[in-house]
């Protein structure tokens, strides 16, 4: 069997319709598979994360003809080839949740917290919207966090609970599955 080797993927510009099915055939004919992959279309700007996997000549491939698929889709697109990856400490997997009226400074707030205990955000969307019946601007934060065991979940949700108090956010941490 051959060794896999991965790549990564981000390509990134003007949105329209078929970009997905596009990239996922320029990785089909260097015969490389998706293993991974995070897409959002922001202010009519398309963005798109893959994580890829095949030999390493067609990982190789994809990456040094990456301008052949800018041509064809318009983006932006960059490859990196992951490092290995050190080995982490044992760590529980939470979910975290947070919203309020949005202001400046609430994601710099909050990852400030996490990044200082140690805690790994392993994934994150925020999003912003009106609120139904004011319109007021509601920011909220969706995240999946990496807590070392040495952290003390009860620690970290007074932390958490102060800065409710102080910025006017909620915020949930739960367990993940």
């Amino acid at each position: 069997m051959t060794d896999r080797h991965s790549l990564i993927l981000i390509a990134i510009g003007p949105d329209k319709v078929g970009l997905v099915e596009e990239i996922s055939d320029y990785i089909k004919q260097y015969g490389c598979n998706i293993e991974d992959s995070k897409m959002a279309v922001m202010a009519g700007e398309f963005a798109y994360i893959v994580l890829i996997s095949g030999s390493e000549l067609n990982i190789t491939a994809v990456a040094d003809n990456r301008n052949t698929l800018s041509s064809q889709t318009g983006l932006e697109v960059f490859a990196r080839k992951p490092l290995a990856r050190k080995s982490a400490p044992p760590s529980l997997p939470y979910e975290f949740r947070a919203s309020c009226m949005d202001h400046p400074g609430v994601v710099h707030r909050l990852s400030t917290t996490l990044s200082d205990l140690g805690i790994n955000i392993e994934s994150m969307e925020t999003k912003t919207y009106a609120a139904p019946d004011s319109g007021t601007a509601i920011f909220r934060m969706e995240a999946m966090l990496s807590i070392p065991a040495s952290v003390s979940i009860n620690q970290l949700r007074a932390q958490l609970a102060e800065i409710e108090k102080q910025e006017n956010i909620d915020i949930d941490l739960i367990p993940a599955h």
